[in-house]
């Protein structure tokens, strides 16, 4: 045999070893980092539905959301991920006026069978214990989500060969006198809500993001932020846990994607915006609409 024939079965017999070890190392962090549920392979009727409650006056976290992942679970799906919202980083302006305390992430068999379960008196029970409540549906691809960390290690690589300059560890941004007062208080207010949720968060803090595209001019200024982020997610082992095609189940509101990101901490995401690395690039961070909602796992605390 030739030794092009070695060195491409060489290649290819590496490649696969690095793909099937790319693919354990996301799936242990989401198992037993994230306290994430969702199984690598499902059927494609499968329907993701994520749910943002704000608690009533008086109404205890852990005890409400048990309620609702106990009637969500009562009908036959699968609460794949519930977190406590940290701080509401970016509220949207197409949903209630709330201050959003938790979000469910769960599974059912297909929509039809969210819809039947949607008219459950239990689940209607749970839903109006809290003070306001937003659902939105998700479809989203295994495909799709299985090829995320195979994205994640090819951009590695290019990184790699194109000899890209470590993005971390970061450094904090100096001249905060450039920077917007808006901005900077916004940011203090972010990183606050962070800290303050170091007993759940030390070492995942998980993202939601509903998101409605902008304009043009938009979406291509977005790109170049998205670019920089998954270079950072690529070279640190973390990145998306969920993206799919936004549903709307409720209401009017328009959203075109969910995307449920996994960070190492929220210590690590304070620094992180707080980093020159992140303040050079979050104002290309431009939506026609967005919630965007940092939280803590406590799935194995309810």
């Amino acid at each position: 045999m030739s030794a092009l024939y070695w060195i491409v079965s060489t290649l290819l017999v590496v490649g696969f070893l690095a793909i099937a070890a790319q693919q354990y190392r996301y799936f242990r962090a989401r198992r037993d980092i994230v306290a994430d549920r969702q199984q690598l392979f499902y059927a494609s009727s499968a329907f993701h539905v994520a749910t943002v409650v704000a608690l009533s006056p008086r109404q205890e976290l852990l005890a409400g959301l048990r309620g609702l992942v106990s009637a969500i679970e009562s009908n036959g799906a699968k609460v794949v991920y519930a977190g406590k919202i940290a701080v509401n980083a970016m509220t949207s302006n197409q949903l209630p006026d709330a201050d959003w305390n938790a979000f469910v992430l769960a599974q059912y068999p297909s929509r039809e069978a969210y819809s039947v379960s949607a008219t459950n008196p239990d689940y209607q029970k749970a839903r109006s214990s809290f003070a306001n409540s937003y659902s939105l549906g998700m479809q989203r691809s295994a495909q799709l989500n299985l090829m995320l960390p195979v994205a994640l290690l090819g951009r590695r690589v290019f990184d790699i060969l194109q000899r890209r300059p470590a993005r971390y560890p970061f450094k904090k941004a100096e001249n905060l006198d450039e920077i917007p007062a808006a901005m900077q208080e916004r940011r203090k207010h972010l990183v606050e809500g962070l800290l303050a949720n170091r007993a759940y968060g030390k070492d995942a803090c998980v993202v939601l993001n509903f998101i409605k595209s902008g304009s043009a001019e938009q979406r291509a200024a977005n790109s170049g932020y998205g670019n920089e982020m998954m270079g950072l997610m690529a070279e640190l082992g973390m990145g998306p846990t969920h993206m799919g095609k936004a549903v709307t189940l409720e209401g009017d509101a328009e959203f075109d994607q969910i995307a449920i990101v996994y960070y190492p901490g929220v210590e690590f995401f304070a620094h992180m915006v707080q980093s020159e690395f992140f303040t050079g690039i979050v104002g290309g961070k431009q939506l026609g609409d967005t919630l965007s909602s940092p939280s803590v796992p406590l799935l194995p605390h309810l």
